[in-house]
């Protein structure tokens, strides 16, 4: 397992999904791909960018139902693939010391990563990994430039829905160039023959 952080959010420049965007803390133009929908990816520019809303939406609330309860998130992890999915995991600690893993999509267990400020982690092999420096010629301080740009300014709700406007997007338009031969299985792995079938 290596430890990863939230790059950015792209789009695959055939169906319009996003991609969600994670790098190696080690090697940040190691990229790890994971298509994800667009509410989940909406929900990670907003935890990412730390926007405060009148009332707690979907992920802010389930942080407030696993605080209430009096548990904490550990950490989130991106475990497996099966059947053309990716299997993460929560990792809740109660008050008592006993640790719980939730299973999880990959797109909700980072959307609570971000909002319990707690570590990610991928199974490597499992998820494609792409090295931006082959696909476009990008220095790294370049790369770190355009996600700044991607969370200045926000906010409020409204100043992330002009940020989320594709046409308006500089730095998902310079995905949607840099994906165009990109297909969302180049990236997935082949589960091992045990995987195949469950149970």
């Amino acid at each position: 397992m290596i430890k990863v952080v939230v790059r950015s959010i792209g789009l695959d420049s055939l169906t319009g999904s996003p991609i969600l965007m994670l790098a190696d803390i080690e090697n940040e133009n190691n990229i790890y791909p994971i298509w994800i929908g667009v509410p989940e990816a909406e929900s990670i520019i907003l935890g990412k960018s730390k926007v405060e809303t009148p009332r707690p939406l979907t992920y802010d609330l389930m942080k407030n139902i696993i605080e209430s309860l009096g548990a904490t998130v550990e950490k989130v992890a991106i475990t497996d693939h099966k059947n053309g999915v990716y299997i993460a995991e929560i990792t809740l600690k109660k008050e008592n010391g006993e640790e719980i893993a939730i299973d999880s999509r990959p797109s909700d267990a980072i959307n609570i990563a971000l909002r319990f400020d707690v570590p990610i982690y991928l199974n490597e092999n499992v998820v494609q990994k792409i090295d931006i420096s082959q696909i476009k010629e990008v220095k790294p301080e370049d790369l770190e430039e355009e996600v700044d740009k991607e969370t200045e300014g926000i906010k409020t709700v409204e100043d992330l829905d002009k940020i989320t406007e594709p046409e308006k997007d500089e730095e998902l338009e310079k995905f949607r160039k840099m994906l165009e031969n990109l297909r969302p299985e180049d990236f997935a792995k082949k589960p091992k023959k045990e995987d195949k079938k469950e149970g």
